[in-house]
């Protein structure tokens, strides 16, 4: 009788980074929601829309290191998320938990990494901007021609869809990186 040799055990494919995973996992997340966006049912769907969005936005940004545990995203002004914004709160964002405040005054501007300015806050822009100003913090909003005022991330929305713009000069005066594959889904990217 020959002996048998069992066959060896299969070689171990080496598993990608977790960054990697998550990146990967994130831009699929985006696509998706993008093309999700095509089959929405109305308003109500546009800002359960606009709330996946402003998660990506916060995983597709670099701010510089040093910063706490939690990101805070805070909505100034009348909030048009409602339940859909609370349900990206404590996601992870990198090592970060994101964290939802919604204010009324730009004071109450200090504590936010995020700053998503309302449709009917949007006259006070220039008064978001002149708070943050040196600080390392995302301005987005979803108002028509706000990137051309500052805004770093302008969602808008035509015939079913949600899109963005992208102001990467205002983005990098607030020494923030957008990443090259956030870029590459705008429609448009103001250098």
């Amino acid at each position: 009788m020959t002996a048998t040799s069992a066959p060896p055990p299969p070689a171990r494919r080496p598993r990608p980074p977790r960054r990697r995973l998550l990146a990967c996992g994130a831009t699929l997340w985006l696509a998706a929601t993008l093309a999700f966006a095509q089959h929405g049912d109305g308003a109500a769907d546009e800002y359960r829309l606009k709330a996946a969005f402003l998660f990506n936005f916060a995983t597709f940004t670099s701010w510089p290191d040093g910063a706490a545990e939690s990101l805070s995203l805070c909505v100034y002004g009348d909030d048009p998320f409602g339940a859909h914004l609370d349900a990206v709160a404590g996601r992870k964002v990198g090592p970060r938990s994101l964290r939802v405040v919604r204010v009324s005054s730009v004071d109450a501007l200090d504590g936010c990494e995020i700053v998503f300015v309302t449709r009917p806050m949007i006259g006070n822009l220039g008064r978001v901007l002149d708070r943050i100003d040196g600080r390392p913090v995302l301005v987005v909003a979803d108002s028509p021609g706000a990137v051309d005022h500052g805004v770093m991330l302008n969602m808008d929305s035509h015939g079913g869809r949600i899109g963005f713009s992208a102001n990467l000069a205002a983005a990098r005066r607030q020494g923030l990186a957008l990443s090259a594959r956030l870029l590459n889904l705008a429609t448009e990217v103001k250098q």
